[in-house]
């Protein structure tokens, strides 16, 4: 347990916003001669082992935030520096065997990733908790929260997971209760869909007049190269078209040095077909002949899952309350027209610890007083990228992947597009997909180093079982076997069952479930994905 339950700032999840905003807070304390403290809770084991991204990162924001970290001698600097892009290229894939390379003069602007870093995020968030460490944050690993605290219109903190219970929630000898965390200001930074600042959002009605959050799920895989791979270093491909059935998204593959390549396809949550298996899709993307030839001979070391936040400007909702910001993915702080988010998330991170050290001199962390940071926001490039392409996802969804294409040049002229819930766009249509070569699912799940205590309660449950019945009969089938890329949901002779010990914690269940029927809870500290290099 914690030595205490009372902090001045509390930053909830380890990921890079909130480890920025906890570098940049302590910065300016020590600065103004200040102690107070700021601790950051991560409900994976160890630093990064729940975060994965693309990752084509623009290092501006870390030049600000360490403006000597070229020179240190960490291994992620020595990785970063040397995955430089400099080949930038994008392919249209015009079905199962035909592709075309699209002039780099034909790629927007915003679409060009020359001169970015290819980096790996879990290493990423390893390295920034280690420099937190220096400047005095106290970063606790294994310490999921799995409330919010309320006092009135304030967020008072967060309620810790209870540990050491049985499957039927009965307290073990090793229980641990859920402590409760007071803090004076709570920074929600859980990632994308995350369910305690959703939390906070309804409560305040902070959605108010905004476009529900839409999602992309991304499936990802490390693979070893082998000495003949012609794929080589320093090089960044995206795809659009084939394999993905007239709905929004793209593969991409990454260098990450001499012998690895990241491999990715990213689907917009809105697809149609309630047979749609994402990890499927995965290894049919692999399959095509331009793909093919780069991964030929290669081994898959490692898998893993999670869903962007693609709604854009109108779907970010307010960002502060009494007590409490939001910041990063956790904020919808996602670009989609330039494939970005990391580094938004570092400076919404940065901008939020200014706020709150500006509240901490006016002695109050009221919603006034807070209010600043949405003020900086809207002042500098995030939120005006994002006003930019703030119609860029509406129009595909509107549209189509082929008409949409063309028309997201225009897309800012247009008036405010509305969207539509990810899982209201399901239909009883299936793509059919038979004898798809690859890695099965479950193998891929091997490759995540996924685990959680079998004797734990689980942490998703259906919310009514009887509802899944109505769902089979009308898309005829359970969807949620086919779209979870952790099979977490699967059919036997006495119906659905369960299996929360694949989660990937991506919670595309919570987004596409046409019934909204599935309750998600954050596991145990230290549950879930152990990724290495996503």
């Amino acid at each position: 347990m914690m030595a205490f339950d009372h902090m001045d700032v509390l930053f909830v999840g380890a990921g890079p916003a909130s480890l920025a905003g906890a570098i940049r807070l302590k910065q300016l304390l020590r600065e103004s001669g200040r102690n107070e403290s700021v601790v950051v809770i991560e409900k994976a084991g160890k630093p990064g082992q729940h975060n994965l991204s693309g990752a084509l990162f623009e290092p501006a924001v870390l030049d600000e935030l360490l403006p000597d970290w070229r020179e240190r001698r960490e291994r992620f600097v020595g990785r970063a520096l040397a995955g430089r892009v400099e080949r930038d290229e994008l392919y249209y894939l015009r079905d199962s065997r035909r592709s075309l390379r699209v002039p780099d003069a034909m790629v927007p602007a915003p679409m060009r990733h020359t001169g970015d870093l290819i980096v790996s995020v879990s290493e990423m968030v390893g390295w920034l908790a280690g420099i937190a460490g220096e400047y005095g944050v106290e970063v606790y690993p294994g310490f999921g929260a799995a409330d919010v605290l309320f006092e009135g219109d304030r967020v008072q903190g967060v309620r810790l997971v209870e540990r050491g219970l049985n499957r039927e929630s009965r307290p073990q000898p090793n229980h641990v209760p859920g402590e409760r965390l007071h803090a004076g200001v709570t920074v929600f930074g859980e990632g994308s869909l995350g369910p305690l600042a959703e939390k906070v959002v309804h409560r305040f009605g902070l959605n108010r007049g905004r476009n529900p959050q839409v999602a992309s799920l991304g499936v990802k895989e490390i693979i070893r190269l082998p000495v003949t791979s012609t794929f080589g270093t320093n090089r960044a491909v995206h795809t659009t078209g084939y394999p993905l059935p007239g709905s929004f998204g793209g593969g991409t593959l990454y260098s990450l040095g001499e012998d690895l390549v990241a491999v990715a396809l990213v689907l917009g949550l809105d697809w149609r077909y309630a047979d749609l298996n994402p990890q499927q899709e995965l290894q049919l993307f692999k399959t095509h002949p331009l793909i093919h030839g780069w991964l030929r001979g290669g081994k898959v070391i490692e898998f893993g899952a999670r869903t962007l936040p693609e709604g854009g400007y109108y779907s970010v909702p307010g960002l502060v309350a009494n007590g409490a910001l939001i910041i990063g993915d956790d904020a919808g702080l996602v670009n989609v027209r330039k494939l970005k988010g990391l580094h938004y998330a570092i400076k919404s991170g940065m901008l939020a610890a200014e706020a709150i050290f500006a509240a901490m001199r006016h002695g109050s962390f009221g919603r006034e007083a807070l209010g600043i940071y949405e003020t900086l926001l809207n002042e500098i490039f995030v939120m005006k990228d994002l006003v930019a392409a703030r119609n860029f996802r509406q129009v595909f969804a509107r549209a189509g992947p082929l008409l949409g294409a063309p028309l997201s040049f225009a897309q800012r002229w247009f008036p405010r597009l509305s969207a539509d819930l990810d899982s209201d766009h399901l239909k009883p249509r299936r793509l059919g997909r038979k004898g798809v070569n690859g890695v099965d699912r479950l193998t891929d799940v091997g490759y995540s180093g996924t685990h959680h205590r079998e004797e734990a309660p689980p942490h998703i449950r259906l919310i009514d079982p009887l509802v899944c019945e109505e769902c089979r009969l009308q898309f005829g089938l359970f969807p949620c076997e086919a779209f979870c890329p952790g099979e977490v949901y699967s059919v036997t002779e006495s119906g659905l069952i369960l299996n929360p010990s694949n989660c990937l914690h991506c919670q595309t269940c919570r987004d596409k479930c046409p019934y909204r029927n599935v309750r998600w809870s954050v596991p145990e500290g230290g549950d879930g994905p152990m990724y290495r290099r996503m």
